[in-house]
């Protein structure tokens, strides 16, 4: 079903801020420390600052003064490649690596949005980037890295919380990057009753509205027996899969699991995202 006409006067509302992102001045932060994946995280960050009109801060992690030489080195070729890629202002700073780095950064430069690649993992102070501290902007932890390379397509499976609209702008501004088309998702049990499946297209229609028009932009809602089956099936089919991060606090994932979590161990040579609103849940909250 293609979207992005004009005969849907008065779509479903959606009632979360993060449809609001990106921020008027967007500054997005790319670290790195194990220096993994470093052109491809650093075009993946170029892409989303370059679909919001922002600035790209890239900060690298060193150990000791040994290294930094060859790191500058690195550091002025990745700048270069992405001001020739995407000519969107680009700041690159290099610091001892500490476990309060990356906050005072962020802190300090007002950064908005975070895009890191998960084999970077040590930069948290929790080793995880999905339970980060960063409570101050928005996060998106690449997964499969290794394989993103100019997306032609874009998967989006929401649902109806904050991370799927926030996963929507993320993937509005990859795709007007590259030209990327969007295929919004919504998976439910094959006993759905028909209503439930009028009430997911209409959620759809609601996500799609709200993007704007340079972004060809489809929705699918696909009955099946394992939502995450389904989405790591239809993930081999774009070039690019986005999804909000887990509404369940930590113990109830660890007890019961996720869709977000089974999809990104499953999935097979095709990157995945991962969009995780800045945190202001209370401890208790987060794990339960």
């Amino acid at each position: 079903m293609s979207i992005n006409s004009g005969d849907r006067p008065w779509p479903q509302t959606l009632d979360h801020e993060d449809m609001e992102w990106p921020p008027e001045e967007q500054r997005v932060l790319v670290p790195f420390r194990e220096a993994v994946n470093v052109t491809e995280t650093g075009f993946l960050g170029a892409s989303v600052t370059f679909g919001t009109d922002g600035s790209l801060y890239i900060l690298h992690a060193v150990e000791d003064d040994v290294s930094r030489p060859a790191e500058i080195r690195e550091h002025v070729e990745l700048k270069r490649e992405i001001q020739d890629e995407f000519g969107v202002p680009v700041v690159q700073q290099t610091d001892d690596y500490s476990r309060s780095m990356l906050d005072s950064f962020v802190s300090s430069h007002s950064i908005t949005t975070t895009v890191v690649d998960r084999e970077e993992a040590s930069l948290f102070p929790t080793g995880r980037p999905e339970e980060t501290v960063l409570r101050d902007c928005h996060t998106v932890v690449g997964t499969g890295m290794d394989a993103f390379d100019s997306p032609s397509s874009i998967l989006v499976p929401v649902a109806k919380g904050p991370h799927s609209g926030l996963a929507t702008r993320i993937a509005e501004s990859i795709a007007r990057a590259y030209g990327a088309w969007i295929e919004l998702f919504h998976v439910l049990p094959e006993d759905a009753p028909e209503e439930t499946e009028r009430d997911a297209d209409k959620l759809l229609d609601a996500y799609s509205y709200q993007l704007d028009d340079d972004v060809e932009v489809d929705y699918h809602v696909l009955r099946a027996p394992d939502t995450a089956e389904a989405i790591v099936e239809h993930a081999g089919y774009h070039s690019l899969t986005i999804l909000g991060a887990p509404e369940k606090g930590k113990l109830r994932r660890f007890l019961f699991g996720s869709t977000t979590d089974e999809v990104t161990r499953n999935a097979e040579s095709k990157p995945i995202l991962t969009a995780h609103r800045a945190s202001v849940d209370s401890f208790v909250s987060r794990w339960f």
